[in-house]
C-alpha cells in the first residue's frame, strides 16, 4: 500500500513537472497596471504560510489528528480567500487582487490559484517551479496567478494596522479631557483695584 502511494506521488510530481512549462506558455496573460510586489517580502510571507501548514501537518503526522490534517489542506487552498491576504501576506503588507477588476481575491480565486498546492507530489514540484516563475515574471505572476487572473501587490498589512492603532490612541488621549463631560473652567474676571475705596474702608475700620 505504501509503495502504491509513493508511486502515485512520484507520478504526480513527474507529470506536473512535464506539463508545467507548456501550461505556462498556453496560459492567458493579462496586461496589468500594477507594479510587481517586493519579492523578498513575498518569500518571507510564504515562509510564514509554510510554517502554519507544517504545524498542522506535523500534528497530523505524529498524532494522527485528522482535524489538523484537514486544516492544513484547507489553509493551503483557502489562505488567500480573506480579502486576498494569508497570514504571511498580512504580516508583510501584501495582498492578492484580480487583475481584470482590481478587487481583492475571494474564495473562488483562492481555490484556483492554490489548487495545485494540495495535490501530493505536484505540490512539491510546484514550490520550486512557481518560485522560479514569480521571480522572473515582470508582474510576479506564477501559473496559479494566471489561472485565477490574479496578482500579488503591496497592500494594507500588520505595520499599517499598528500605525493606525497608534494614531487612534494618540487621538483618543488628546480628546480625553473633553470627552469626560467636564468642560474647562473659564478664569474668573479680575476686578480693577480702587485705591480710594480701600482707604475709606480702612479708615472706617480704624474709627470703629
Amino acid at each position: 500500500m505504501n509503495l502504491v502511494l509513493a508511486g502515485l506521488v512520484l507520478f504526480s510530481a513527474a507529470l506536473f513537472a512535464t506539463l508545467y512549462f507548456p501550461m505556462l506558455k498556453l496560459s492567458l496573460v493579462l496586461v496589468s497596471p500594477y507594479p510587481k510586489a517586493n519579492i523578498q517580502k513575498r518569500m518571507f510571507g510564504a515562509m510564514i504560510d509554510a510554517s502554519v501548514v507544517m504545524t498542522f501537518g506535523l500534528s497530523y503526522w505524529n498524532g494522527g489528528s485528522i482535524p489538523n490534517g484537514v486544516a492544513a489542506v484547507l489553509y493551503l487552498l483557502l489562505r488567500d480567500a480573506l480579502k486576498g491576504q494569508s497570514a504571511g501576506k498580512f504580516l508583510f503588507g501584501q495582498a492578492v487582487i484580480h487583475v481584470d477588476t482590481g478587487q481583492r481575491c475571494r474564495l473562488a480565486g483562492s481555490i484556483r490559484r492554490n489548487v495545485v498546492m494540495v495535490v501530493p507530489g505536484a505540490n512539491l514540484v510546484a514550490v520550486v517551479l512557481e518560485a522560479r516563475t514569480l521571480m522572473r515574471d515582470p508582474q510576479g505572476q506564477r501559473l496559479g496567478d494566471r489561472m485565477a487572473h490574479t496578482q500579488v501587490v503591496e497592500g494594507f498589512g500588520a505595520r499599517d494596522l499598528v500605525s493606525e492603532l497608534q494614531r487612534w490612541w494618540s487621538s483618543f488621549l488628546a480628546e480625553l479631557p473633553t470627552a469626560s463631560g467636564r468642560p474647562d473652567r473659564e478664569p474668573a474676571p479680575v476686578r480693577p483695584h480702587s485705591p480710594g475705596r480701600g482707604r475709606v474702608t480702612n479708615q472706617g475700620r480704624q474709627g470703629g
